[in-house]
Parts: C-alpha cells; sequence; structure tokens
C-alpha cells in the first residue's frame, strides 16, 4: 500500500501540469487498481492503461476516467496502443474526433493478426470495453474508443474541456476587470465566459443541437439574493451550473439492400 501511496503523491502533480492523459509506464500492474481509483475519484483527467491480458482490469472495470487497450506484441513491437491512439488524435481539436475508427497509427502499434484474428474473437474486448487494434475490411482501426465503464472516450474528453477551460475563462474575467460587482452585470459577465467555452465545443463538433438547430447546452447563473450571506460577505459566487448533451457519433454502418429483377 505504501508504495501505491507514492505512485498517488507523485500523480497529484500531474493535476497542475495541464495535461490530458495520463499513461502508466512501467508501473506493476497490481498498483494500477489504486491509480484509477484515484483518477476516477478527481472527476476530470483520463488514464490510458496498456494491459496484458483483459481480465487485468477486473479491480476497476467500471471505472469511467480510465480506458485500456491491449494491441498485439512480438519482438519487434511493444503494447503501446495507448499512447499511439493519442499519437494520432493529439493534434485534433476536442470534439472534433471520435477515437473509434482511427487508423494509420504509428508504425510502433501493430495490429492484431489479420487472418487469425476473426470477428468473434472481438467480442471479449467489446464485452470488457477494452479498446484495441485490428483490420476491418483490410484497414487496421481502433474500436471502440470506450472507457472502462462504457463511456465514449470523447464524452469525457469534452468533460475536462468544459471544466478546465471554464476554470481558465474564469480566471481571466477576474484578472482583466479591476473588480467584478456582485450584481447582475458581474454575474452576467462571469456567465457569458462559460457560455464562451460552450459555444467554442460545439464549433469543434462536441456539443449536440437540439430540435431548432441550437447548440443543446444550458448555463444557469443565479442572481445575488438566492446567495448565501456568508459567501457574499466573502466574496465568493457559487451560482453557476451548466449542462449539456454531447454531440452524437456514428461508428458503425448496416447496410440493406434488395435487387429488382
Amino acid at each position: 500500500m505504501s508504495d501505491s501511496n507514492n505512485l498517488i503523491s507523485a500523480v497529484k502533480k500531474f493535476y497542475n501540469s495541464g495535461d490530458e492523459y495520463l499513461i502508466p509506464v512501467g508501473i506493476d500492474k497490481d498498483k494500477i487498481p489504486a491509480l484509477s481509483n484515484y483518477i476516477e475519484a478527481q472527476n476530470t483527467g483520463i488514464l490510458l492503461v496498456d494491459v496484458d491480458d483483459i481480465s487485468d482490469t477486473a479491480q476497476y472495470a467500471t471505472n469511467q476516467s480510465t480506458a485500456a487497450f491491449k494491441a498485439n506484441t512480438d519482438d519487434d513491437h511493444a503494447n503501446v496502443l495507448s499512447s499511439g491512439v493519442v499519437g494520432a488524435v493529439g493534434n485534433l481539436a476536442v470534439g472534433s474526433f471520435d477515437v473509434a475508427n482511427t487508423s494509420d497509427l504509428a508504425d510502433s502499434v501493430l495490429p492484431q493478426d489479420q487472418l487469425s484474428f476473426q470477428q468473434d474473437q472481438l467480442e471479449p474486448y467489446t464485452e470488457g470495453n477494452i479498446n484495441t487494434y485490428y483490420y476491418a475490411q483490410g484497414l487496421p482501426i481502433v474500436r471502440d474508443g470506450k472507457m472502462l465503464g462504457g463511456y465514449y472516450l470523447d464524452i469525457l474528453l469534452g468533460r475536462d474541456y468544459i471544466i478546465k477551460h471554464s476554470n481558465k475563462a474564469l480566471t481571466k474575467i477576474m484578472a482583466k476587470n479591476p473588480k467584478i460587482a456582485f450584481n447582475n452585470t458581474g454575474i452576467n459577465l462571469l456567465k457569458s465566459g462559460v457560455e464562451s467555452v460552450f459555444d467554442q465545443l460545439y464549433k469543434n463538433g462536441g456539443i449536440g443541437e437540439k430540435d431548432n438547430g441550437k447548440p443543446d447546452y444550458l448555463v444557469t447563473a443565479l442572481p445575488r439574493e438566492d446567495m448565501k450571506d456568508a459567501d457574499v460577505a466573502q466574496r465568493i459566487y457559487r451560482g453557476l451550473f451548466w449542462q449539456y448533451h454531447p454531440a452524437d457519433a456514428i461508428d458503425d454502418v448496416y447496410i440493406s439492400g434488395e435487387i429488382d429483377l
């Protein structure tokens, strides 16, 4: 346990760096459950784990902030699918990509054998939400782009984008304004900063649309009279709240048809 505690202490620095992904390298797999549980409790940040066996995730299989990967290996290729995926999507804007069906990974990532890895062998990966890299119609692709708990990875990236960029936007507003009045004008200024983050994620493709074609998000800001007197006295505003619907994506296509003779 002490070794796990030392690992967690080191990982805390991750949350001050602004990085999104944490990929443990050279760490004993018996320490991964504690690491996964710690990341889960933070509500931001994503742990990417390369596993040797699907059963390795049993102790943290329901965690939504951990994604597991298993690639093919040989004498020249290590199990580095997680870093290969990050390398493929790292320059893309959050909201603009879906990890499922990502292809053209670095040569360091070895797909499952094209001849011996059959469709039925994908089922344990799908059932356990383990991501892998295999040939579909002759093209190596990543499937299914999910977290262990079942959420899609791009949804968690959107969540983290909102949290991190909202905090940055609010900090910039407070730094740029000599004083923000504790009234409707000041509160609306803070609200507009958060709304700008949602507008950008919508432009990136990460937020769905309502039936009227408008972005499907809502930012509310409670008025001063709804705040606690103690918070007002200490100049703390706790009235911002947001909710949104992530944009949907197509990962599979099924075709049907008929021949008219």
